[in-house]
């Protein structure tokens, strides 16, 4: 599916090693989360959801979580939600533990298929 044009949200987190564990629960849960609360058409629609794992050469974890939603207000939509769940204060406990960059809403501005 051709992305270009809609929502994105992203977060590239590069962690310690010793938190492996750590964002490894943290990420199936967001899974979780992600599935029980987040529209499948509409505007709110998330169309995408990925989360890659890279073990880097230093021995940190490079995380980088993607998700792609049909306009802004599935972003904005997301964040309202995360906020209300039990998830939020672990999650961002872990990313005060690493290094972080990312958010959004962006726009895709290139995509195939």
């Amino acid at each position: 599916m051709d992305y270009q044009g809609n929502a994105q949200f992203f977060l590239a987190i590069k962690a310690p090693g010793e938190l492996e564990d750590v964002g490894d629960a943290i990420f199936e849960d967001h899974q979780a989360f992600m599935s029980r609360t987040h529209h499948r058409d509409g505007d709110n629609a998330l169309l995408q959801y990925t989360v890659s794992k890279l073990t880097n050469d230093d021995g940190t974890v490079t995380y980088l979580l993607c998700e792609v939603y049909e306009a802004p207000a599935g972003v904005a939509e997301h964040i309202k939600l995360a906020q209300a769940d039990a998830l939020w204060d672990p999650f961002h406990d872990f990313l005060s533990k690493c290094e972080v960059i990312g958010g959004g809403p962006g726009t895709i501005i290139s995509s195939l298929w």
